[in-house]
């Protein structure tokens, strides 16, 4: 099997915001999960683990339903994926666990100590002292 397109198509807009006709359209994956693109003056893009939570949520009862554009393909027989329920677990990876390097004074790290107040070079203010 390989990715395959889709479109939600709604008959009656519920919830008064998406309008009806075609509303989004998505990508079902080798693994089943799904990315769905929304259509409109807000387009967001949402990942989901697959087609029927996508129908639980935003088919409202048949008032959405999902047209796939490409037809349903068959078992690819290369291709070797273990069932999602075989995988075990994995912990997200600690990316933040070394302290980051702190600069002492960021605003003003390159400023000369005797230049504080004084105009900027590039500035048409005169400074009088």
């Amino acid at each position: 099997m390989s990715s395959r397109r889709f479109r939600l198509i709604r008959h009656q807009d519920v919830s008064g915001v998406s309008g009806t006709g075609p509303v989004a359209e998505g990508v079902q994956f080798t693994d089943g999960a799904v990315a769905l693109r929304w259509y409109g003056d807000y387009p967001t893009t949402t990942v989901w683990d697959g087609i029927d939570s996508v129908v639980a949520i935003h088919g409202h009862g048949g008032a959405t339903v999902v047209e796939w554009l490409d037809p349903e393909p068959g078992p690819d027989p290369d291709l070797k994926l273990p069932p999602r329920e075989s995988l075990r677990p994995r912990p997200w990876p600690d990316l933040h666990s070394a302290a980051e390097p702190q600069d002492p004074d960021p605003l003003h790290s390159e400023r000369d100590p005797g230049s504080f107040g004084a105009a900027p070079p590039w500035s048409s203010r005169r400074v009088f002292r």
